[in-house]
């Protein structure tokens, strides 16, 4: 492929019309391969006068995939070198990519622009639509579609708020997550975290595992979590590339059926969807089994490119990454908020205040059920225990920072293992177990409507039933009254999506109609209900409330973004 003359941006008025900008928006449609998404990229890198933030959105319906656009951008340059290290599995949806430390963002809309053009949220300085025939540049649909999602001239700075400073309560993975994409963009962040430490309470888990949700109907919650599963590891290898470890095994996840129906109903979406290998593949259990290195019950899906992350490592590397911009507050309870002239003050139990500024984010879990401005949310309580089982006797797999490329099959070859040792890889079906680490197999987990906290024998004997049900030679092996675990209660939403977004009023009269927006809390938002999938809810979530905060274009579709939104339930009038 020859590569764009880096004039291209400058038939766009490029890089004039940015001057003086804090962030600048544009959208393509026809993504060329990401090579005027590169010229532009080239052009901010140049210009001393650059804007913070350059946000580029670019529609494609037959995307190439990261092999076919290595090739058209060979000799590769460092940016396209970058631009293919970081290309997503082409499957459908939004897809958020970040470059030059955060500062700049390519969103890749894979879908018909007929469909993707209305389902955009943001507002946009440019467009470039030199993909596009006369006849789809004159069509009315598409013109309707540009004079929505235009800026107003000289907008007032991409919509920042003009004093950035925020408060996040809570260090679990979803507070963490929210303290970074804010203090990333130049923010002053305060977290505040009751405990000594990061990822101490629901995120403290020794592992959590990651892989995605697929559904024969394209659910809501399939759709938003294919996207945030492939975001999560795409910032697993930004974090690491930026010199922020983090402990975590792309061994892949074998997720078994649970019956011969949906057996068949995993062969249907895999063959029907089109999914790509690398994202997903059916095998039986022969295939399994060598795997996994152990006998597997039956046939399923195997998601080469997921795995397991160390919680507390994550965490870590995210307080890390937001740098001096964060000021990090452990050992420290809020237990009011109270209005200010200047937002919220934030208040300890002795009616201490401890911060007072214009934004905050409540990220607590279930400690938003003890303020009062959120108490209405419907977050309920389930409680979830963890087996530890011990792996004597067998050496582990080597769980390193993330780096390198993800493997589509993993071969340690023969044929099928005659005798039952732990899996190399996760594996799952009604639970799931991950591989040793630190002498020390993940066995999970049980999820019931409980606030205790307790460990319970009960649990640790449901827990093997459930590792019968995927590798039934392992099913005598562990003695339940003998085993560790632990602990974790998880908020969780009625539908089962997370709540990310303004913090909506608890009541309102009169009830606004259909169309208006539910009156909100001014300056205080909510990201929590991620449930049992938190470390793959959270990275996506984060960035989508910074979006909203900061007034940025969304990195999903406006559709999930209102599916999503804490308001949705008091359309529902189940607060």
């Amino acid at each position: 492929m020859s590569h764009p003359p880096l004039d291209l941006p400058g038939r766009h008025g490029l890089p004039e019309r940015w001057a003086g900008r804090d962030s600048f928006a544009i959208l393509e449609a026809g993504c060329a391969a990401g090579a005027n998404f590169l010229a532009t990229w080239q052009t901010w890198r140049d210009d001393p006068q650059r804007p913070q933030r350059l946000h580029y959105f670019c529609i494609d319906a037959a995307p190439p995939d990261r092999d076919e656009l290595t090739r058209q951008h060979q000799p590769l340059t460092e940016s396209a070198a970058q631009l293919c290290a970081t290309w997503p599995s082409i499957v459908s949806g939004f897809h958020r990519l970040h470059f030059a430390g955060g500062r700049v963002s390519l969103t890749l809309a894979i879908g018909d622009i007929r469909t993707v053009m209305p389902r955009i949220e943001g507002r946009f300085d440019a467009f470039i639509l030199d993909g596009l025939s006369p006849a789809e540049q004159s069509s009315p649909a598409l013109r309707e579609d540009l004079l929505w999602l235009a800026a107003e001239p000289q907008a007032n700075q991409g919509g920042q708020p003009k004093h950035r400073r925020a408060a996040v309560i809570g260090a679990g993975i979803a507070g963490v997550s929210c303290a970074e994409r804010l203090a990333q963009r130049g923010w002053e962040v305060t977290l505040f975290e009751r405990r000594d430490g990061p990822a101490a309470e629901t995120s403290g888990n020794r592992q959590a595992v990651m892989l995605p949700v697929l559904s024969v109907d394209e659910t809501r919650l399939a759709r938003l979590n294919r996207v945030a599963y492939l975001y999560v590891l795409r910032q697993l290898a930004a974090l690491v590339e930026a010199g922020h470890p983090v402990t975590w095994d792309n061994c892949g996840v074998f997720q078994i059926a649970r019956h011969a129906d949906h057996s068949r109903k995993q062969q249907a979406i895999v063959a029907n969807q089109q999914l790509p290998a690398e994202f997903v593949q059916y095998l039986d259990a022969d295939a399994a089994s060598r795997l996994a290195g152990t006998p597997v019950s039956d046939g399923g899906w195997w998601f080469p490119q997921a795995g397991w992350l160390s919680p507390l490592s994550l965490c870590q590397a995210l307080l890390a990454a937001a740098g001096a911009n964060l000021n990090f507050r452990p050992a420290t309870e809020i237990t009011a908020l109270a209005p200010s002239a200047q937002g919220w003050q934030l208040l300890d139990s002795n009616g201490t205040v401890l911060w007072d500024g214009p934004t905050v984010i409540l990220a607590h879990a279930h400690g938003l059920r003890t303020l009062e401005q959120s108490a209405h949310l419907p977050l309920r309580c389930f409680r979830g225990q963890v087996s530890h089982l011990p792996a004597t006797g067998r050496p582990e797999p080597s769980a390193a920072p993330l780096g390198g490329s993800e493997p589509i099959l993993r071969a340690w070859g023969g044929n099928p293992p005659e005798s039952a040792d732990l899996p190399r890889c996760v594996v799952c079906r009604e639970g799931y177990i991950a591989p040793p680490h630190d002498g020390y197999a993940g066995l999970g987990a049980t999820f019931q409507r409980s606030h205790d906290t307790e460990m319970h024998v009960e649990d640790h004997q449901s827990n093997l039933a459930r590792l019968t049900a995927m590798l039934p030679e392992l099913s005598d092996r562990y003695d339940a009254t003998q085993l560790k675990g632990r602990v974790g209660l998880r908020p969780v939403s009625p539908d089962k999506l997370p709540m990310v977004g303004a913090l909506p009023l608890a009541s309102c009269e009169p009830r606004p109609a259909a169309h208006v927006e539910w009156p909100r809390w001014p300056g205080l938002f909510v990201a929590s209900g991620y449930g049992a999938r938190g470390f793959v809810w959270a990275p996506l979530m984060a960035e989508l409330l910074a979006n909203q905060i900061c007034g940025e274009p969304l990195p999903i579709e406006a559709e999930l973004a209102a599916a999503v939104d804490p308001a949705r339930f008091s359309w529902k009038g189940t607060l």
